[in-house]
């Protein structure tokens, strides 16, 4: 088992805020909360300026053709998604089958039929929309759902964020037990989501993400290629101001058996990579713009 530090002075207090604000966002309506959400994410881009100069550095890159004004619009719309999105995550306790069926709509349920029938696949999302009410909302369609997650440096939030997570019979894989986590699931006929666009550095796979080189976890498209299983892309994305979704689901990613593992890792990556930024040219005020999606492949220089 691996040894994991004893939490600091400010890692109990950072615990202590979290469980408070879990709380209290709890005694508020839906509707009161999420006002609340966007209030913070506003706060978070007019007057902390979080991340200001990453924000528009990516949105110029992805949209070379939009004002600064225009810009500027979507970085503050996507600051208060955020802040919604950490409200309904924060109020997940308080999340159900029937909260999923009065508040999740699919768009397309023609896909989704095409992925119940499936014995075993993998779900790729991204840190746009809400993608923690994604996976609750996958555990109720789907029924077998795991999701593979990262570890926070603070153990106690780390180990209670968990606790909200699989409070909804979701099972959850670190990354050190990813590969027999996800062998188990396949293997049952299970799924299992993780999210995939942000910069996976030296040992990512280079695909072109909005027209620029960007380097991307190869882990789904390895186990689609090892496995023979497909990857669908989908995204769960807020409409209007509210707590209702429409969740999307791409046609099912399929490996090709006549060329190598190598290749086909690498199309399936940069066709689910495609898809998403397909949905964000469409919405881009619900993606998160303030990780350095580019970092590895050189486009910050002289920009942040």
């Amino acid at each position: 088992m691996e040894k994991r530090e004893r939490p600091s002075f400010g890692h109990r207090i950072e615990y202590v805020f979290v469980r408070i604000t879990v709380f209290l966002t709890g005694l508020l309506s839906i509707r009161c909360a999420l006002s609340l959400g966007a209030f913070m994410g506003w706060f978070a881009w007019k007057v902390l300026r979080i991340r200001k100069r990453v924000v528009l550095v990516n949105l110029e890159l992805a949209f070379p053709e939009k004002s600064s004004e225009e810009l500027n619009r979507i970085a503050l719309l996507s600051y208060k998604n955020s802040g919604r999105f950490m409200i309904e995550y924060a109020r997940q306790w308080k999340i159900d089958q029937s909260y999923i069926e009065k508040h999740v709509r699919v768009d397309n349920p023609e896909a989704l039929e095409v992925l119940l029938r499936e014995e075993g696949a993998i779900i790729i999302t991204g840190h746009f929309g809400n993608w923690e009410l994604f996976g609750i909302a996958n555990k109720y369609l789907l029924g077998d759902v795991a999701f593979l997650v990262g570890r926070q440096s603070n153990s106690l939030v780390d180990g209670f964020i968990n606790h909200m997570r699989s409070m909804h019979g979701i099972e959850l894989y670190n990354r050190r037990a990813a590969v027999k986590g996800v062998l188990s699931s396949m293997k049952r006929g299970g799924y299992v989501c993780w999210l995939s666009d942000q910069d996976a550095r030296e040992s990512g796979i280079i695909v072109d993400f909005f027209n620029f080189p960007a380097s991307t976890p190869r882990g789904a498209a390895a186990f689609s290629a090892k496995l023979g299983v497909p990857v669908f892309l989908a995204a769960l994305l807020r409409i209007g101001k509210g707590p209702d979704h429409r969740l999307v689901i791409s046609e099912p990613i399929r490996p090709e058996g006549d060329i190598s593992r190598e290749e086909a890792e690498k199309r399936i990556t940069q066709q689910y990579t495609l898809e998403l930024e397909k949905l964000i040219r469409e919405t881009p005020e619900l993606y998160w713009w303030a990780h350095r999606r580019w970092k590895t492949t050189g486009l910050y220089e002289d920009r942040t």
